[in-house]
């Protein structure tokens, strides 16, 4: 058996007792869940609203094709505290040619606003970082693209009682659906 030799007391001061790995990763995880409280009570602070103003994405700098017709479904009434709107995209070459596609990057496939019903903008995609390339896409004649999408919202923007819009660009061609909030 080798003989293990003492750590001297006078380097680096009392020693501690070591937890372990174990201990080590507990620590780890509380102190990460006081920042991520810290972090998530920083945004439940009052009625500030956003603190960037809400602005339309890529998508909607995309050439629109006219042989695509654009549908979006979703549900007639949403909660006003709903976290997220699950919807239905779905683009139709109505055209006897290969219509191709274009966004100016991936991330402006799918691009969405929300506005009142005075028509102001209330929320939008939020910016996502992403390469700053051209995506294309080609469909068929005749052919249709379909995809379930999520709508994440922003707490609090919604009132109970109220008509709002979403317009939705797939793929850069326009659809647009509208919703009552729940009272």
């Amino acid at each position: 058996m080798a003989k293990r030799e003492a750590v001297p007391a006078d380097r680096g001061g009392p020693r501690r007792p070591s937890n372990g790995w174990c201990g080590s990763i507990v620590i780890r995880l509380v102190w990460g869940g006081v920042a991520a409280l810290a972090l998530g009570l920083t945004g439940c602070g009052g009625d500030q609203g956003p603190l960037v103003a809400p602005e339309p994405g890529g998508g909607f700098k995309a050439e629109v094709q006219e042989t695509v017709a654009g549908r979006l479904t979703l549900p007639e009434q949403i909660s006003a505290d709903a976290a997220l709107i699950q919807a239905e995209a779905v683009l139709a070459n109505r055209s006897d040619d290969v219509v191709v596609l274009t966004v100016p990057r991936a991330c402006d496939v799918q691009d969405w606003v929300i506005r009142d019903a005075a028509g102001k903008l209330l929320m939008a995609k939020g910016p996502v970082e992403c390469v700053d390339q051209p995506v294309t896409k080609a469909m068929p004649p005749g052919s249709f693209l379909r995809e379930r999408v999520y709508l994440y919202l922003m707490p609090r923007v919604l009132e109970a009682g109220k008509k709002y819009s979403v317009e939705y660009r797939f793929w850069g061609q326009p659809a647009r659906a509208d919703f009552t909030t729940l009272r």
